[in-house]
């Protein structure tokens, strides 16, 4: 059961497709069907025999869900039925905006309030006065102590125009204040953080491609060419995807004029289809390197895997992926949708980007729980093996496969507890509750020394070895954890910068290699 609920939570983090039509109508009792029972009567049999018979007797919803998931599963790993739920969460990722307060929340442990981490800029939370480190005590009432993090985001959304009424609890104030706030769109940045690494090397981290993304990213890169970038480090590491219009054009960006980005290959013989780029992208000549880890899926394969064929940017980081089915989405009467199968995508230089899922689900949805030898790096097979337009040998076989390796350093075992225990988080916020943390007083130092006093009079265990292997990490946490509340979440990604292998492995190749335009 719980590989089941693991692997609906994999698809749905990977949903970027389109869909098919399932007849269900009443269902017929057993033996009532006229004349002999096809493949669609014995499935309305079996289903209701389930209903009438089994010892615990479930929803129609849970038959339907279950059902449709079993079916479509059996085609590939990513063919899936979708509530009208979760394919409404799917469409407003897609559409790059909800209706809500803007806020971006997090609730410390289960039985505590919802915290603020920070408001968004220019919505109706922020233009009340909200601020980093509020507590959120009430949603219309309802205690927030009480609900599921979920639950709580939930009640906090709505209809443009529609009121909420929140009790907002401050560290500095003894009375929780009560504010109405009208809801309203709120943008969902596919492009959050953009800025200057230094030295002309310019900074952008994309995390989905949606319908705002390609306008997202110009407006980045002309505000990073305006601050004088002279390279440019594309970031789509733990992108799952998305938009396939929005991938194609922003490989676009960076490409010449009738350069492929992807094609498009279906199942019956000769179906290709290529996506070409249009004219000249405005940055073709912009030295490029591009971020990719485990959790690259789908558009950002489409995207690093163009650029890289054409020799247009160096790949760091680890093999993406590797899911390139193309899936058609169906909207159905239910509100809900069905994502089929109908191609497979393939790199500019002929490479397949889906990875193979042949030997079982379970090898392909955990392949870091696999045992050693099967994750252990094959070695490519001839038919696997290609070009790109400067002759340099890439291979296909699942996911892109960077220019350079660099693997994520792992956190050390004292900070990720404290991590996972949301410690830094909740340290940072009690220091900005209480006033006793300012923008510009901000020592890192500081900040770790009253940290480790903090732990070390609570139940927390440790050893001095164990503190000091993980106090550099600990140290940029805080002032991560700091900087956002403080000046917002770009500013809070920014204090993680220095501990970022990947990212120095690539301004240090940019610093020496400067991809740029190759022949069309």
């Amino acid at each position: 059961m719980m590989r089941r609920v693991a692997y609906f939570i994999v698809v749905c983090v990977f949903a970027l497709g389109m869909g098919g039509e399932l007849p269900y109508g009443q269902l017929l009792r057993y033996g009532e069907g006229p004349g002999p029972l096809e493949e669609e009567g014995l499935y309305r049999q079996a289903v209701n025999l389930v209903m009438e018979h089994a010892a615990m007797q479930p929803g129609d919803e849970v038959v339907l869900t279950d059902s449709l998931n079993e079916m479509l599963h059996s085609l590939d790993p990513h063919s899936s039925y979708y509530t009208p739920e979760i394919f409404k969460d799917l469409m407003e990722d897609q559409k790059g905006k909800f209706s809500g307060i803007g806020l971006l929340v997090a609730k410390p442990g289960p039985d505590s309030p919802l915290l603020v981490v920070t408001p968004i800029p220019d919505t109706p939370a922020y233009k009340a006065g909200i601020r980093a480190g509020d507590l959120i005590l009430e949603v219309d009432g309802k205690q927030t102590a009480s609900m599921t993090s979920r639950e709580a985001v939930k009640r906090l959304k709505g209809p443009k125009g529609t009121t909420v009424v929140v009790k907002i609890g401050r560290g500095d104030s003894t009375t929780p204040q009560t504010v109405t706030l009208k809801r309203a769109n709120i943008p969902k940045h596919t492009v959050p953080y953009s800025f200057m690494l230094g030295d002309g090397e310019g900074y952008v981290k994309i995390t989905t491609f949606g319908q705002t993304t390609s306008d997202e990213l110009q407006e980045a890169l002309k505000k990073l060419k305006s601050e004088g970038m002279e390279s440019l480090v594309l970031d789509l590491r733990n992108n799952p995807g998305g938009s396939f219009p929005a991938a194609i054009a922003v490989a676009s960006t960076f490409l010449a004029k009738g350069q492929e980005v992807v094609s498009i290959r279906g199942r019956r013989a000769g179906m290709v289809h290529p996506f070409k780029v249009k004219r000249d992208g405005k940055y073709v000549d912009l030295p490029l390197a591009v971020l990719l880890n485990r959790g690259s899926a789908s558009a950002s394969e489409i995207v690093a895997g163009a650029l890289q064929d054409h020799d247009r940017a160096l790949v760091v980081g680890e093999r993406s992926w590797g899911k390139g089915l193309v899936q058609t989405l169906t909207p159905l009467d239910n509100g809900g949708a069905l994502a089929i199968t109908t191609a497979r995508y393939y790199t500019p230089s002929g490479r397949l980007i889906q990875r193979d899922y042949s030997k079982s689900y379970d090898t392909y949805f955990f392949p870091d729980e696999q045992p050693d030898s099967s994750k252990a790096p094959k070695t490519p097979s001839a038919k696997e093996e290609a070009l790109t337009d400067a002759g340099r040998k890439v291979y296909g076989g699942g996911g892109i496969e960077p220019d350079v390796v660099v693997k994520e350093p792992l956190i050390p075992p004292l900070a990720l507890r404290f991590e996972r225990k949301r410690a830094f988080l909740n340290f940072v916020a009690e220091k900005v509750e209480a006033g006793k943390l300012k923008a510009n007083g901000v020592s890192a130092p500081v900040l770790l020394e009253s940290f480790r006093k903090s732990m070390s009079g609570g139940k927390e265990k440790f050893t001095k070895k164990e503190w000091t292997k993980s106090e550099t990490y600990m140290q940029h946490a805080l002032k991560r954890e700091a900087m956002t509340m403080l000046l917002g979440q770009e500013e809070g990604y920014k204090a993680m910068a220095d501990m970022d292998t990947q990212l120095s492995r690539a301004r240090q190749l940019l610093s020496t290699e400067k991809p740029s335009r190759k022949a069309a």
